[in-house]
């Protein structure tokens, strides 16, 4: 890894080292450093990807995580998702550990790990923000709006009932002006969170 004159590492809270190390390593990281005493630490690297990890006792759930800036986001979700297939017997998209799906177009995703680190892979230069902030131009119609906010919880927060009670509430209100295209869109979105959501 490149030496620079400033590194800044986050350390992200794991309920035991060996299993979230573990579990990093099928993602096809390597361990580089592990110690269990006077405390559990360890880190793991992936093309010059760091995540250092320390077991914190009694520690209280929230969220913690980071992101991770790749250059060919598709090969990568597609990478993780093969290595999980193989060590797990299947891709896990709900639950913890998980990966969220990645769907055409879309410039990031998440891992959750076994500690639920949430690890954000983002592409490199990603125009994600630019689509995604257009749900507020006054030339959206309100179904448009909602589906673009939809998405936005779905892919960006991973929040899968607030994408569906917003989804929900626009079809119920929806007039006549909206496009069959949109309409369909809608529907699809929601199905797609309903899913997620099992």
């Amino acid at each position: 890894m490149e030496q620079k004159e400033w590194t800044t590492v986050p350390v992200l809270p794991c309920k035991a080292i060996g299993e979230t190390l573990a579990f990093w390593e099928n993602l096809g990281f390597a361990i580089t450093y592990r110690q269990d005493r006077p405390y559990q630490y360890g880190v793991v690297e992936r093309n010059g990807h760091q995540l250092h990890f320390v077991r914190v006792k009694g520690a209280e759930a929230g969220y913690t995580g980071c992101l991770m800036m790749v250059h060919n986001v598709e090969q990568t979700h597609a990478d993780f998702s093969r290595a999980l297939k193989t060590k797990l017997g299947k891709v896990p998209n709900t639950g913890i550990p998980r990966i969220s799906r990645l769907r055409p177009g879309q410039s990031r995703f998440t891992i959750t790990d076994v500690s639920e680190n949430a690890v954000i892979v983002i592409q490199i230069g990603e125009k994600d923000q630019v689509e995604y902030e257009d749900a507020d131009p006054a030339s959206l119609t309100p179904l448009q709006k909602a589906i673009s906010l939809a998405l936005r919880l779905r892919d960006f927060k991973e929040d899968f009932p607030a994408a569906l009670k917003v989804l929900d509430m626009a079809i119920r209100k929806m007039d006549d002006g909206e496009s069959e295209y949109d309409r369909a869109r809608a529907a699809e979105i929601r199905q797609s969170v309903a899913d997620l959501m099992g």
